[in-house]
């Protein structure tokens, strides 16, 4: 059995109340410029106005095509095509129906109309069991597992068989393996009711108070350094909109990622070049004028033409100027000038780019001796910038700063940064914590969609417990606000219960015993 499909187009009140007026007495002739396939099957039209609300609800005898029908009422007199014969017609009172109102059925525009079709019965289909596609050495791995009664991860399986083939394992040998290893992953499971949160805190508070405040510099450059130890720590729990020290590990394709040459090019293109870098500037106060002397070796260097520079000259947006050039000599002169137009614009020269991606300040380029290949680091970060440069292996570039990551790809990629920035931090400062910890912290800063700072313009101020919120930073003002508005708390977390001195709400504290005694 199918449902009614229903023709819609577009037309004129003018010739909307004409075919009304027409359908009272009998069937109305209704020509369009357009063909209406055979295949259509519909007894029933509605007419929109505006596109959004149907104003009259039609019956249709046939749909025929043109062939000189007489009396007919024409969509547009140009070239019709096809008939439509209207039975009856009636209003439809205003925003009574609309499109969205159309529940169970589906918009199909086609051309000039479109045909509104009954939405068809929601498919449920099974999706294929991934241990279907699994190795065969990882599933039976898997299910030797399930035998023993441990249901390990697919990625433990995988290691498993891994280190079967790497140091030639024997079955039996094998056996104890998995088993030795089930054991072992369900010890480090969490039980029910742990305080994770507390856990979580005291391994990464605990080794956080033993690293030092310290700054680390790549080789050979003094002035290029990252932010490491226990001030990088903090500037990831407090989520800093840029990090003291940003910077960029940008990693290249393969066609160049082995080519010096090519690595220190793309290098050049990434480095911002300002006319500071290539050239001395002269501003002369009697005659008013500003020169720029240019750096032939400099420019070489930086791989820069004097007439990209300029070029850039003649699109600074200033007061009116005139350029002379000399050689390697670029004199500036103002239309009207006066020691305040003139020193505004040596300003603007000072700090105009002339090369490079906005926010990179410097840009090195090293042999990376573990992956065998070069790589370009730098001092700032503009994440959507690089991205779209050619050469670049977008896969693996990374950034330090987490706000970055979150606008350019979103908060899951933000949450994996904040782990990896947090696991390379404590591991400089030689300090080993759990992953499932940072994890944790992760999750917690950016469940909502943004990322939060672990404090009290973040996570800890948004907490549901009044006690919690006041014990951790302006106890007065939380408990002042509480009392204002007639705030419950219900003691369901931990600092709050330890505050009015009663067992946490974790572990045995989660649990209460009544025994009944029988007589």
């Amino acid at each position: 059995m199918t449902t009614q499909q229903i023709l819609v187009w577009k037309d004129t009140l003018k010739k909307v109340s004409e075919i009304i007026q027409k359908a009272k007495d009998s069937t109305v002739c209704y020509c369009v410029d357009y063909d209406i396939p055979s295949n259509i099957k519909v007894k029933e039209g509605m007419i929109t106005v505006s596109g959004k609300t149907f104003v009259v609800r039609f019956k249709i005898s046939s749909i025929k095509p043109y062939e000189n029908q007489q009396g007919c009422i024409f969509k547009k007199k140009d070239n019709p095509r096809t008939c439509i014969e209207i039975s009856k017609a009636e209003e439809i009172q205003e925003d009574i129906v609309k499109y969205e109102e159309l529940s169970g059925m589906s918009i199909e525009k086609i051309d000039t109309y479109s045909i509104l079709r009954p939405k068809e019965e929601i498919k449920i289909e099974l999706k294929e069991n991934p241990l279907d596609k699994l190795d065969p050495e990882v599933k039976s791995t898997y299910d030797l597992a399930l035998k023993i009664g441990y249901n390990l991860p697919i990625n433990i399986c995988k290691d498993l068989v891994t280190v079967k083939k790497k140091y030639n394992v024997s079955e039996k040998d094998y056996h104890e393996l998995i088993k030795a290893t089930a054991e072992k992953y369900m010890e480090n499971l969490v039980d029910p009711y742990e305080a994770v949160g507390i856990v979580g805190a005291q391994s990464i508070g605990e080794p956080g108070t033993q690293m030092t405040m310290r700054t680390f510099h790549f080789a050979g450059i003094a002035e290029m350094d990252v932010t490491l130890g226990l001030p990088r720590l903090i500037e990831i729990v407090d989520a800093r909109k840029t990090p003291s020290t940003p910077s960029m590990t940008i990693y290249l394709d393969e066609k160049i990622r082995n080519n010096e040459e090519k690595a220190r090019e793309l290098a050049s293109k990434i480095e911002t070049t300002t006319i500071t870098d290539i050239a001395d500037l002269e501003v002369n106060t009697t005659e008013m004028y500003v020169k720029i002397i240019l750096d032939k070796e400099k420019l070489k260097e930086r791989n820069l033409q004097k007439e990209e520079i300029t070029s850039k000259l003649k699109k600074m947006k200033l007061q009116k100027y005139e350029i002379e050039e000399d050689g390697y000599e670029i004199k500036i002169t103002l239309d009207e000038p006066s020691y305040k137009k003139l020193y505004n614009l040596s300003e603007s020269l000072k700090s105009l780019q002339v090369k490079g991606v906005p926010k990179i300040r410097r840009a090195i380029v090293k042999y990376d001796d573990k992956k065998k290949e070069w790589v370009i680091y730098t001092q700032g970060s503009n994440l959507p910038a690089v991205l779209e440069m050619d050469g670049i292996d977008f896969a693996r570039t990374k950034t330090n700063d987490i706000m970055e990551i979150a606008e350019t790809l979103g908060i899951e990629a933000a949450r994996q940064a904040i782990i990896d920035e947090s696991i390379s931090t404590l591991q400089e400062a030689g300090l080993h914590t759990d992953t499932r910890h940072l994890m944790l912290v992760a999750d917690i800063m950016t469940y909502d969609g943004t990322v939060q700072a672990i404090g009290r313009h973040g996570v800890s101020g948004k907490k549901a417990s009044v006690l919690a919120r006041a014990a951790f930073e302006i106890t007065s003002k939380h408990l002042l606000n509480a009392g204002l508005i007639g705030e419950v708390d219900k003691l369901n977390g931990v600092a709050e219960n330890i505050i009015v001195g009663q067992p946490i709400t974790l572990g045995t504290g989660a649990v209460n015993l009544i025994y009944k005694r029988g007589d």
